[in-house]
């Protein structure tokens, strides 16, 4: 089986990648995580693969980091979740800020990501919740940035929306909404107006 590959990036797609290791081409699917931490093409690449092989297939998983790898893994251990929802799963969310995500049973912010509607999210947080009690992913400085900056922005965000009069409830409601857009690093100024489009719509 197939753990890691070390070679040339000879494609760089949004979904899947083209490694060459050695004058063979490896085609790898990778969340949009992996590849945005992905060098460009030319350059040397390392990624952590999970193997899939079916009676058909044979698809392999790429990631970036360790970590990514070990949250995939527990992803499709969940009935209902597969490898490429597990992927496009990872693609709208760190590992780190998923754990945190779980560990308080943050049902909005789960069925927030796409494909996960509310009977899934639940089933993750039954599924994960205990796994996830003493878990350290071993965050890279990158990722506790990341969670940091997630958690600042959302403090500043329940505050400028509460000053337009709405309630709390509402508010926390439009901010699982926009969870995504958090993670992939929206400025505050644009969260706000987004937000309040939401909020007019409820």
């Amino acid at each position: 089986m197939i753990a890691r590959l070390r070679g040339m990036l000879a494609h760089k797609g949004i979904d899947r990648v083209i490694v060459d290791c050695g004058g063979v081409g490896y085609d790898v699917m990778v969340s949009l995580q992996t590849y945005n931490a992905l060098p460009d093409e030319g350059e040397e690449a390392i990624l952590h693969i999970q193997t899939h092989i079916r009676e058909d297939t044979f698809d392999l998983m790429g990631f970036a980091s360790i970590d990514e790898r070990d949250m995939y893994r527990m992803l499709i251990t969940i009935s209902g979740i597969g490898p490429r929802m597990a992927l496009n799963l990872l693609s709208h969310i760190s590992p780190a800020n998923l754990v945190d995500t779980i560990r308080r049973e943050n049902l909005k912010g789960l069925t927030a990501i796409p494909g996960i509607g509310k009977r899934k999210a639940e089933r993750m947080i039954v599924e994960l919740r205990d796994k996830m009690i003493d878990i350290d992913l071993g965050m890279s400085a990158t990722d506790k940035k990341q969670a940091e900056q997630s958690k600042a922005i959302v403090r500043d965000l329940h505050s400028a929306l509460l000053n337009f009069g709405y309630r709390a409830a509402e508010v926390d409601k439009v901010i699982a909404m926009l969870e995504p857009d958090i993670e992939s690093g929206a400025e505050l100024e644009q969260l706000v107006l987004s937000g309040l489009q939401k909020l007019s719509k409820l």
